[in-house]
């Protein structure tokens, strides 16, 4: 049975008492609650495998922009982080066992505290922020900066960063994924004054807006395998309800409910589990990492490399 991991609540009081304290910036105070307030409206998508659904050693094939429209206004895809330390000098990366890739539709609703670190205008698209729980302080923080994905976007050639090569260098990253285009897109400012002490600190902007790329990384990446999977037509969802009778002792108390979350699944995945996936005898197939495969301008198809709590799989085309 899949257990509900329930990261966002927790994230939510996280970031909501550290807006409280009264020596929180304004700046970073209207970012902890603006983006508190988008995960109160979450709904929320439970990914497993540290939020891998892609094989990431393969360049993503190149859709339009609007396949990255979310399939709610806002979406909290929670999973379990890497374990690993990377030791990558200026991009040292703290250990972080839980996530949250947060998305939500562009819709100019930003704080004003907030609105001169962003592009007075940006056009239809998908803001992409990332939430982790940082084990070494034990609490939940967010990345400073949020990316704004256009829908009318053009796949571009990624500009050569020391980040990339730090990534390559360390195996984090393959050379055909580092030289592959990406879709472009603009930064958003959601603590300022952190951008600023990580500018005093380095002395370069191009530093510090590479090094906050390099942090948002991961849960860009775990939104956009979400897309890329909801795109094929044998990837379905399945809701999970929170328990009522909990909930309503967590409101009584003052708390913040837990909320219901959905899983991917995989079509043609019914009958008996697999050996240790902890699947009774109806369990279904849950849809873990693969790639995709382009096949002309309109087509996909997902290939699967691992099948969880499922009998089989047949490798079909489906249509964008």
């Amino acid at each position: 049975m899949t257990q509900p991991l329930n990261y966002t609540p927790k994230a939510i009081e996280a970031l909501l008492s550290h807006a409280d304290s009264p020596t929180c910036p304004p700046g970073i105070r209207a970012g902890m609650r603006y983006i508190a307030g988008k995960l109160r409206e979450a709904v929320v998508f439970q990914l497993s495998d540290h939020g891998q659904l892609l094989d990431r050693s393969k360049p993503r094939p190149e859709v339009p922009g609007h396949l990255f429209r979310p399939p709610f206004p806002v979406v909290a895809s929670e999973y379990p982080g890497a374990t690993t330390d990377w030791g990558l000098g200026v991009y040292d990366a703290a250990k972080c066992s839980r996530r949250i890739a947060l998305a939500w539709e562009w819709s100019s609703d930003l704080p004003t505290e907030l609105r001169s670190w962003t592009q007075p205008s940006l056009s239809d698209g998908v803001v992409i922020a990332s939430v982790a729980y940082f084990d070494a302080q034990q609490t939940w923080f967010p990345i400073g900066i949020a990316m704004h994905l256009p829908y009318d976007g053009e796949w571009i050639e990624k500009p050569k960063t020391a980040f990339q090569s730090a990534m390559v260098k360390a195996g984090r990253m393959s050379p055909k994924v580092a030289q592959s285009r990406s879709l472009g897109g603009a930064p958003i400012g959601l603590l300022p004054e952190g951008i600023v002490e990580s500018f005093r600190t380095y002395g370069s902007m191009d530093i510090v807006n590479d090094a906050l790329m390099a942090d948002l990384m991961d849960e860009a990446s775990a939104y956009l395998d979400l897309c890329y999977a909801l795109a094929c037509k044998n990837v379905s969802t399945r809701r999970h309800d929170a328990p009522k009778n909990l909930n309503r002792g967590r409101i009584k108390a003052g708390k913040i409910p837990l909320k219901d979350f959905h899983v991917l699944e995989l079509a043609g995945g019914e009958g008996a589990g697999m050996p240790g996936a902890g699947g009774g005898s109806n369990a279904r197939s849950h849809l873990r990492r693969g790639h995709i495969r382009r096949l002309d301008a309109q087509r996909i198809t997902w290939v699967n490399s691992t099948i969880v709590r499922g009998r089989g799989f047949v490798d079909k085309v489906y249509s964008i």
